[in-house]
């Protein structure tokens, strides 16, 4: 994505519209995507949002790694399938916009890399946020934070089993 450098010159902030468009989604994904706390909208006017140029543009190298990444990630899919007695040649990792349906090991995979990102959230930074939450988003953010803990509490637990089995 080509947006002339960070986000240090005249428009600091884009339009839902604008981030949409540069992200390759339409913006009822925007509005999912904001609602789990992928991108952070900041409230304008009215009904309006926006959204900061360097947040676009870092999820924008999230879901298009450069080339030597993909590679690397195909890489390590590959050895990872093999390693798991997956048959047939060496498929090539396709990198696919985020409203088609991707392979099942690229989305864990590329959950797993969003959700690392927790790694640097204080508990400062979510208390701040809770304060700022709306009531009426409480029920919805509780449920979205509970299915994210059922879904790794599952992930530990088959890293568990297969280190218990060994190498």
């Amino acid at each position: 994505m080509t947006t002339g450098g960070p986000a240090r010159g005249r428009f600091a902030f884009l339009d839902a519209g604008e981030t949409a468009r540069r992200l390759g989604i339409d913006r009822r994904t925007l509005e999912q995507w904001v609602q789990q706390g992928r991108i952070r909208a900041y409230k304008g006017v009215g009904r309006d949002y926006f959204f900061k140029t360097a947040d676009v543009e870092a999820l924008y190298k999230e879901l298009h790694p450069e080339p030597e990444l993909a590679q690397a990630i195909a890489a390590d899919e590959q050895e990872s399938a093999e390693a798991a007695g997956g048959s047939g040649g060496p498929q090539p990792l396709q990198f696919i916009p985020r409203r088609k349906q991707q392979d099942p090991a690229m989305r864990v995979y590329l959950r797993l890399q969003a959700d690392t990102k927790w790694y640097d959230v204080s508990e400062e930074d979510i208390r701040t946020w809770f304060m700022q939450l709306a009531p009426e988003g409480y029920e919805r953010n509780r449920r979205n934070a509970l299915h994210a803990i059922q879904k790794l509490q599952y992930l530990v637990s088959l890293i568990e089993e297969a280190q218990k089995r060994g190498p």
